[in-house]
C-alpha cells in the first residue's frame, strides 16, 4: 500500500520511522514509544474534555426541554420522579451523539455510508458539525428546529435502518443503514424528549461542546476533537464518568458551596445551599465564575452534577486500559494454555458488574487473537496481514455474538455495553452489516442477590407441620416466556429487506409475546418468590451473651423464627 500511493511524504515518513535512529536510537527512547506515549496523553486529554462538554451539554438539553414543556404542557412537569427520568432521557440523547460521532470518524468499520455525498450533507452529524460556528443571526434561525429535526431524523434512521429498496419513491436517498435495535436508540426509552422541541441556538451549542476542547490557559481558540484517534476503552471512560451523576431541578434559588481551601472542578462533588443559608458560609466556602460572580441556579434550573457519595454508592469507577489487559491476560493465561483453537469458541465469559462492558472486550479481544494464532499453527496456513485484521474482526463478533453474558445494576450501563461490544466486533462486509441483539446476553439487575425467578405457593408456606416447611422443598422455576411484562409490542418485526441475517428479536424466546394460561401466566395470586421469604439461617442467635443482653428482642425472634 505504501509503494502503492506513490506520494513522497508516504515514502519519507516510511523511511523516518523505518530509520535505525528511530529504532534504536544511541539514548533515550525510541520515535515509535514517543509518538504512541504522545497518542494515549492526547486520548486522555480529550476523553477529559469530552467529560466537561457531556456535563455542560446535559444541562443544555434538559433545561431547553423544560423550557418547551412549560411552554406547551406546564402540566408534564408535576409528573413523579421527572428529574430521574430527565436525567437519564438525555444522558441518552448524549451516548447517542458521541457515538455517531465515533462511527462517522471511521469509515473502515462500514457502519454508516460516508462514501455517500446524500448522507454525509443531508443526514449525517459530521454535517450539522460544520454549522456549528455558523452565526444564527435571525429569530426565526435562533428558534428554528432544523438542528432538532435532523438529529431525531438521524436517531430514527440508525434505530430502523434505511434501504434503498424501502424508499424506492424517494430517489434522493440512495445509502443504506441496517437498523440497530438497541436499547440505547430505542424511542421508547425517551418518552418525555420525544415530546419536546429543542431550538437550533441550543443544539448549536451542545454540538459545539461535543466538538470543541476546552479553553486552555495561554491558547488561543479551541482545538477539534478528533474522535478517530479515541479507542473503545476511551469512549468507555466518557460513558462511564457521568453514570453516578444526578440530575434535579432547583426548586429555590441555589448557590454552590466548597470546602475552604479548594478548588472543585465542575466534575468533583457538588454542594448547594438556598439563599438562606449562604450567610452561614464564607467568602472562601462559596464559588465563583470566572467573572467573580456567585454561582447560583434560579428557581426551575435543571442541575446535573456528582453530589455527595453518588460515585461511591453507584460504585462508577472505569478500569485504565493497562490494567484491564493485564488482569484478563493473567486470567487467561492458564484456561488457554493446553486449548486448541475450536474450543476457545466454547468459552464462556461472564462479568457480573460489567459497566460499560471494558473487561468484557478485553476478554474478546485477547481470546480472538489466541484463536487466530493456534488456528494458524494447527492448519498450517498463514493469514496475510490485509486479511488478518477482517478475520480477527470476524472472530470477535462470532464471540461476542455467541460466548459474552454480562449484568449491571445501571440499567445505562447495560445500554453502553450493548453498543461497546457492537462497535470493538464491528467489521464492514461486502454485503450487509452484521447486528447482534444482546437483549439475552447483556441484562440488567442484581448480580449479588442473584434473584432467580422461582415460587413458592402460599400453601407451602402456611403450612403448620414442621415436615412441610416450605425451606425444605425447592421452589418452583416460572417459565422463562414470563420473564418480562406480558405486553405486545408496537414496533414492527425486524427483517430487513437486504436479507434474513437479523432475527426478529421480538419472536426470540424471552421475548414471545404469551397468553394468559396455565402453562405461561407467569406468578400466580398464592405464589410468593422465593427471595421474599426467609430462611432458616436467618436472625439465628445462639451466642449466649447476646441472649442475656437483649432477653425480650431475642423472645420475639424465636417466636418469629
Amino acid at each position: 500500500e505504501i509503494f502503492g500511493r506513490k506520494e513522497d511524504a508516504v515514502l519519507k515518513a516510511t523511511a523516518v520511522l523505518l530509520h535505525a535512529d528511530s529504532l534504536a536510537p544511541k539514548s533515550g527512547q525510541t520515535l515509535l514509544d514517543t509518538l504512541d506515549e504522545n497518542s494515549h496523553k492526547h486520548a486522555f486529554g480529550v476523553t477529559e474534555d469530552l467529560k466537561y462538554a457531556l456535563r455542560v451539554a446535559i444541562e443544555l438539553l434538559a433545561n431547553e426541554a423544560l423550557h418547551f414543556a412549560k411552554e406547551k404542557d406546564p402540566k408534564s412537569l408535576q409528573k413523579e420522579g421527572l428529574e430521574e427520568q430527565l436525567s437519564r432521557e438525555c444522558l441518552r440523547y448524549m451516548y447517542r451523539l458521541l457515538f455517531i460521532f465515533y462511527i462517522e470518524s471511521r469509515p473502515e468499520l462500514g457502519y454508516v455510508p460516508l462514501n455517500s455525498s446524500t448522507y454525509l450533507r443531508g443526514y449525517s452529524l459530521e454535517n450539522l458539525r460544520d454549522l456549528e460556528l455558523m452565526p444564527l443571526t435571525t429569530e426565526s434561525d435562533k428558534n428554528g428546529y432544523f438542528f432538532d429535526e435532523s438529529i431525531r431524523l438521524l436517531f430514527d434512521m440508525i434505530y430502523n435502518g434505511r434501504s434503498v429498496d424501502s424508499h424506492k419513491s424517494n430517489a434522493n436517498v440512495p445509502f443504506e443503514i441496517s437498523p440497530l435495535r438497541s436499547h440505547l436508540f430505542d424511542p421508547e426509552h425517551t418518552p418525555f424528549l420525544n415530546s419536546v422541541k429543542i431550538r437550533n441556538h441550543i443544539w448549536q451549542k451542545i454540538i459545539q461542546s461535543l466538538s470543541l476542547s476546552r479553553p486552555q490557559k495561554g491558547k488561543k481558540g479551541r482545538g477539534r476533537i478528533s474522535y478517530a484517534n479515541l479507542g473503545i476503552n476511551q469512549l468507555g471512560a466518557v460513558y462511564e464518568a457521568l453514570l453516578s451523576y444526578k440530575g434535579f431541578i432547583a426548586k429555590e434559588r441555589l448557590y454552590e458551596v466548597k470546602k475552604e481551601g479548594t478548588d472543585p472542578s465542575p466534575l468533583d462533588n457538588a454542594y448547594f445551599v438556598t439563599e438562606k443559608e449562604l450567610s452561614e458560609y464564607k467568602e472562601s466556602e462559596r464559588v465563583f465564575d470566572k467573572d467573580g460572580k456567585l454561582v447560583r441556579y434560579e428557581p426551575g434550573t435543571f442541575i446535573y452534577r456528582l453530589a455527595g457519595r453518588d460515585r461511591q454508592k453507584s460504585a462508577s469507577y472505569y478500569t485504565p486500559e493497562v490494567l484491564t489487559k493485564s488482569l484478563v491476560k493473567y486470567a487467561l493465561k492458564e484456561l488457554l494454555k493446553d486449548n486448541k483453537a475450536d474450543e476457545i469458541l466454547n468459552i464462556t465469559i461472564c462479568e457480573p458488574a460489567m459497566g460499560s462492558a471494558a473487561f468484557l472486550n478485553e476478554a474478546i479481544n485477547q481470546l480472538s487473537e489466541a484463536y487466530l494464532q493456534k488456528k494458524q499453527i494447527e492448519t498450517g496456513e498463514r493469514i496475510s496481514h490485509d486479511a488478518y485484521i477482517l478475520e480477527r474482526q470476524k472472530v470477535k463478533m462470532y464471540i461476542a455474538d455467541n460466548n459474552v453474558f454480562g449484568v449491571d445494576l445501571n440499567p445505562t450501563a447495560v445500554e453502553l455495553a450493548e453498543i461497546s461490544l457492537w462497535l470493538n466486533a464491528l467489521f464492514a462486509d461486502e454485503h450487509e452489516t452484521f447486528i447482534p441483539w444482546f437483549g439475552l446476553q447483556l441484562v440488567n439487575g442484581n448480580s449479588l442477590i442473584g434473584a432467580r425467578r422461582q415460587v413458592y405457593n402460599v400453601s407451602q408456606i402456611t403450612a403448620e407441620s414442621k415436615k412441610l416447611i416450605w425451606y425444605e422443598d425447592a421452589p418452583k422455576r416460572l417459565h422463562p416466556k414470563t420473564l418480562w411484562p406480558v405486553k405486545k409490542r408496537k414496533t414492527k418485526p425486524l427483517h430487513y429487506e437486504r436479507g434474513s441475517l437479523f432475527e426478529d428479536p421480538t419472536k426470540l424466546p424471552l421475548e414471545t409475546v404469551v397468553e394468559e394460561d396455565e402453562k405461561s401466566a407467569g406468578r400466580k395470586k398464592d405464589e410468593v418468590y422465593h427471595f421474599l421469604l426467609g430462611d432458616k439461617a436467618m436472625a439465628d442467635y445462639s451466642d449466649k451473651v447476646v441472649k442475656e443482653l437483649k432477653k425480650k428482642q431475642i423472645e420475639t425472634i424465636k417466636k418469629w423464627r
